[in-house]
């Protein structure tokens, strides 16, 4: 748990650092924009142009389409921040693309359509690049994309569907938090990953079937640099991420049935906090702990199943494997509020079941 508060300090961090970063605009005088070109070099010395705004954020409207190519040179990057900020209502990026900045696209709230151009060898959804764009209602992600970065989508409340990559690996931390509008959600069968607060306050979401390719990964603990963090005796140090992160579905208040795929083996804490409408769940058998509640400061993210009541569990194991799961049974008051697993405790069990759609 306690790797998890640093976790979670860093994500605050990265979070301010991401809006800080959206909000920056620099004055610019005048009243009109256009698409700017910045000339640079790859690691075999040739040239290629990356873009963002030439003129006043603010004068930018209407269609944006990202040209491939400019003076006979490849457009291959979109700076970062670059096209925050404006009026544009549809964006098209171009096969062209294979890196886009941080916070791009972020706080246009007329953008609605947003077209990936077929062949694209775009590897991430960078930091916040679709954040608090309220109109977005529809995005295809390029089946290049295997992750999809923390804060991607935050505050889209109008995005009612998502069509993610085929080979999709990770979703990061925060990525479709406040997504208000967002009621269903295919995820795809290479998904490795989902971070924490990943879904949190999606509360349109009714159902979540998360495939078995789900998994907790270890990998070594690196430092600033970029090294590997020895102990005494010079053994790498490990860190290992859950396959679900913490709060990832907290507060969906419209959820109804959760299928957790089978090489999940943690719930952690808060992932189902607060989805009032829960009443069923599909466990694994490899499931070893559901966790308890953390804070941070004044606000209280409870335990895995906090808040919730009347549930079913449904568990592909034995009873007697049920009872070496290790269910964090404490529990926390604060004011008239209490935190605590009693959900999943007291929860009828349904042993030995398999989810059918």
């Amino acid at each position: 748990m306690i790797e998890w508060l640093h976790m979670k300090k860093s994500v605050i961090a990265i979070i301010a650092a991401a809006a800080t970063a959206a909000l920056s605009i620099p004055f610019l005088s005048g009243c009109s924009a256009s698409v700017g070109y910045i000339l640079k070099t790859d690691e075999n010395g040739d040239g290629y142009y990356s873009v963002s705004v030439d003129g006043n954020k603010l004068a930018m409207g209407g269609e944006l389409a990202i040209p491939s190519e400019y003076n006979g040179l490849p457009v291959k990057e979109i700076e970062e921040s670059a096209f925050s900020n404006t009026g544009v209502t549809k964006i098209t990026v171009p096969a062209s693309i294979t890196k886009i900045g941080s916070a791009a696209f972020a706080y246009n709230r007329d953008l609605k359509e947003v077209v990936f151009e077929s062949g694209i060898a775009l590897g991430s959804i960078a930091w916040g690049l679709f954040g608090n764009c309220p109109n977005l209602e529809s995005v295809t992600i390029p089946d290049s994309v295997t992750t999809i970065d923390g804060l991607a989508f935050y505050g889209c409340s109008g995005l009612k569907e998502i069509n993610f990559s085929r080979g999709l690996q990770h979703i990061n931390v925060g990525a479709f938090g406040d997504c208000a509008a967002l009621a269903e959600v295919e995820f795809p069968q290479n998904l490795i990953s989902i971070g924490a607060m990943a879904f949190s306050n999606c509360t349109a979401l009714k159902s979540v079937i998360l495939p078995d390719s789900l998994h907790p990964v270890t990998s070594p603990v690196v430092d600033e640099d970029g090294n590997e963090v020895k102990d005494e005796n010079g053994n790498v140090q490990t860190e290992t991420t859950p396959a679900v992160g913490p709060i990832a579905f907290f507060g969906c208040t419209s959820l109804e049935l959760a299928v957790l795929g089978g090489g999940i083996t943690s719930v952690e804490a808060g992932t189902f906090g607060n989805c009032v409408s829960l009443k069923d769940i599909y466990l694994p058998r490899a499931l070893t702990q559901i966790g308890g509640m953390y804070s941070s400061g004044n606000t209280y993210y409870g335990h895995a199943f906090y808040n919730v009541a009347g549930l079913t569990v449904h568990y592909a194991g034995t009873e007697e494997e049920w009872g070496a799961v290790n269910i964090d049974d404490s529990y926390y008051t604060y004011g008239d509020g209490r935190s605590d697993n009693s959900a999943i405790i007291d929860a009828e069990k349904i042993f030995s079941d398999v989810y059918k759609a």
